[in-house]
């Protein structure tokens, strides 16, 4: 939503570089025990600054009171509308006869783009996720979605929407470089085609004004990597941060989950957890000069005197 250009330019009078702010920010909280308590080892012992929560998550309760013993940790909500139950059970047109969301992003879209799903019925459950959350008593940072659903044009104008209506200053716009890896893999080939369905998908929301079109958000990575941010991957995604940039670094840290459904995902969860606990990683990112920092450390009211706040366009 904004973009931060903290301190001088390079070439300024005084003599100032501009730094790079990072956020971490760890996925699926709250969709099993065992994933919670590997994203609060990531943020104890490693550099996970935030993370999302699943309002519908089987171990909601759980990541409620995992979060209440960490307070350094940003909590976002991960909008849902797939895989999980629905708060709601009475919006018929977002739940199979199971009374489930659909299983995928991809059947969720099939039922969107041909008219069988209602947005009254959408900003209902969202809006019911989202209360859940702040009843609770987590102070909510940011909104993202399960599978990025809500990059769905149409469906991004209501996040932003909701995200003004509950006074929560971030929304992720999952939007990443397209690049390809080599040598070529399935796993790299199907995420480049999400990652560019995704830029597609949001960048026609904006152009039709269904989408947001006033402010830049942070800069977003780790969709081609989703679930298999090792080591190797971490080091070259940190390697291309920007001097003055300030991004949002999506990851999925846990323990092998015992849930089978979750398993099926065929995420690295342990993996991820090493690399972002690796103390390697950390001294190459303060030596880097690069910002580990949460959402609520990018509000107005905490930038220091000497950082300059700037609105831009979004240009993808």
């Amino acid at each position: 939503m904004t973009e931060f250009r903290p301190n001088a330019a390079p070439g300024d009078p005084s003599g100032q570089r501009p730094f790079t702010r990072l956020v971490v920010n760890a996925d699926d909280f709250g969709i099993s025990e065992r994933i919670n308590a590997g994203i609060l080892q990531a943020h104890r012992e490693g550099i996970v600054t935030a993370t999302s929560l699943v309002a519908v998550g089987r171990a909601f309760e759980h990541a409620v009171q995992v979060s209440r013993t960490a307070p350094s940790l940003d909590v976002g909500v991960h909008l849902t509308l797939v895989a999980e139950a629905p708060l709601l059970r009475r919006n018929a047109s977002l739940v199979g006869k199971d009374g489930r969301f659909p299983a995928g992003a991809g059947a969720l879209a099939g039922r969107w783009l041909t008219g069988r799903v209602r947005i009254p019925e959408v900003l209902a459950e969202w809006s019911a996720q989202i209360e859940r959350v702040l009843g609770h008593g987590i102070r909510v940072t940011h909104l993202d979605s399960h599978q990025h659903v809500h990059a769905l044009p149409g469906l991004a104008g209501l996040t932003h929407d909701l995200a003004a209506r509950y006074g929560i200053p971030f929304v992720r716009a999952p939007i990443e470089d397209l690049r390809t890896d080599w040598p070529p893999s399935r796993h790299g080939m199907a995420r480049l085609t999400g990652a560019t369905i995704l830029r597609v998908s949001w960048m026609a929301g904006c152009l039709t004004g269904s989408g947001p079109g006033k402010r830049r958000p942070l800069r977003f990575l780790g969709f081609r990597d989703g679930g298999r941010l090792d080591g190797r991957r971490l080091r070259r995604l940190i390697d291309g941060l920007r001097p003055g940039g300030v991004y949002e670094l999506m990851c999925h840290p846990g323990f092998m989950p015992q849930e089978p459904d979750i398993r099926g995902w065929a995420y690295r969860h342990e993996e991820e957890l090493r690399a972002l606990t690796d103390p390697s990683i950390r001294s190459e990112i303060a030596a880097r000069g690069i910002r580990l920092c949460a959402f609520k450390d990018l509000t107005q009211s905490n930038l220091s005197r000497d950082e300059k706040v700037v609105a831009d366009p979004i240009r993808g």
